[in-house]
């Protein structure tokens, strides 16, 4: 590669690295092309790209933007997952294409300027996609309304049900007719006032 092209190169990678939420760094050696492209398209769908560069050309571009943890990594066959949206979705892809192959071995990465794990990342991939924790925190907030509503429900239905059974009782001792037939002599009684 002549000079030129070298720096240009490293220029090019510079603003990648500048430009990505994360980068992860893994072994490719032994991926048919095959499965290279399978990789990479699953990583376009996720908003990330496989690159496949010169080590040296990498690791100068990464010391330039000052992206130093990663020098452990730039050795043997390297790819660069440069991941520019949901580092989750990413972190899903490497991890089940890296269970379906055993060639590709995650090494480290890089999010937000802080240093990733190999554990770090299956965390990552653990995290259950952005829509479904959305749904379970508007469960969680609807969940103490819809409990209060349910124990007002129950509590108006225990007063109803009491309500009720007193009456009953009240009816079946015959005090409810004895205080309506005490006011019906009332009433009558003061009819037969004011006529007079």
């Amino acid at each position: 590669m002549v000079r030129k092209d070298k720096v240009q190169a490293v220029a090019d990678l510079e603003n990648l690295f500048e430009s990505a939420n994360a980068l992860v760094l893994a072994e490719y050696r032994g991926l048919s092309v095959t499965q290279q492209t399978q990789l990479r398209r699953k990583l376009r769908n996720a908003g990330a790209s496989f690159n496949v560069v010169k080590m040296t050309l990498a690791k100068r571009a990464a010391e330039n933007v000052g992206l130093k943890d990663l020098d452990e990594y730039f050795s043997g066959p390297t790819g660069i997952t440069v991941i520019e949206s949901d580092p989750v979705e990413a972190a899903k892809v490497l991890k089940e294409f890296s269970k379906e192959n055993e060639a590709f071995v995650v090494k480290g990465g890089i999010l937000n300027s802080e240093p990733l794990t190999v554990d770090q990342i299956n965390v990552l991939a653990n995290i259950e996609p952005r829509d479904v924790l959305l749904a379970k925190i508007a469960g969680g907030f609807n969940a103490p309304l819809t409990k209060l509503a349910a124990g007002a429900k129950a509590v108006l239905n225990k007063a109803g049900y009491a309500f009720s059974a007193l009456a009953e009782q009240k009816e079946s001792n015959g005090e409810v007719s004895e205080v309506s037939s005490d006011k019906n002599e009332d009433t009558s009684e003061e009819v037969k006032k004011e006529e007079e």
